[in-house]
């Protein structure tokens, strides 16, 4: 029945085995506010019904705990070009790690790992924990008065992203305002 539809219609949408195309959006909040006496062919109380079963949705017990997860630290949120002391990138991986690890300095939107603003792979050897300093130099890259970039820890051989630090402003004087 129709009311049988929306249900398992909201129950599809839920899935978050489907994508967002699929996804339709309802612009009337009390659409799928249902009570009992709206589905006619279901006995809710004693648990008999015409329709596929939803299973009630349970707590995962895989998720990743902060202990477990890899992480990239920065030493400060900001930084001035020729006025703050150099960055201290630290990390800890907890995933495979190998010689040819390396992290990169980028802008902070960008999703490619091949348009770094600069990278280090010497010193960031394939240990599990480390720390590199890193000094920012005025260049291209920063033409604006402030300007929000990030680092990110690649694994060397398969060139899966390891872990992101949070953002850095960094600060350009010399800029035009």
């Amino acid at each position: 029945n129709l009311y049988q539809n929306r249900f398992l219609g909201l129950a599809a949408m839920a899935s978050p085995s489907r994508n967002s195309q699929n996804r339709r959006r309802c612009k009337e909040p009390l659409r799928y506010s249902y009570n009992p006496d709206q589905f006619h062919n279901m006995d809710i109380r004693n648990n008999s019904h015409e329709t596929v079963t939803i299973p009630r949705s349970t707590s995962d017990t895989d998720l990743v705990t902060s202990d477990s997860r890899s992480t990239l630290m920065v030493s400060s949120s900001y930084y001035s070009i020729g006025h703050s002391q150099d960055l201290v990138i630290y990390w800890d991986i907890k995933e495979e790690v190998d010689a040819g690890d390396w992290i990169g300095m980028y802008l902070i939107d960008e999703v490619l790992s091949e348009n770094f603003l600069d990278y280090k792979n010497r010193g960031v050897n394939g240990s599990h924990r480390g720390q590199i300093i890193w000094k920012i130099d005025a260049s291209s890259y920063f033409v604006e008065p402030e300007t929000k970039i990030c680092f990110k820890y690649y694994h060397g051989v398969s060139g899966a992203l390891r872990a992101t630090t949070p953002s850095v402003t960094v600060k350009n004087n010399a800029a035009p305002v």
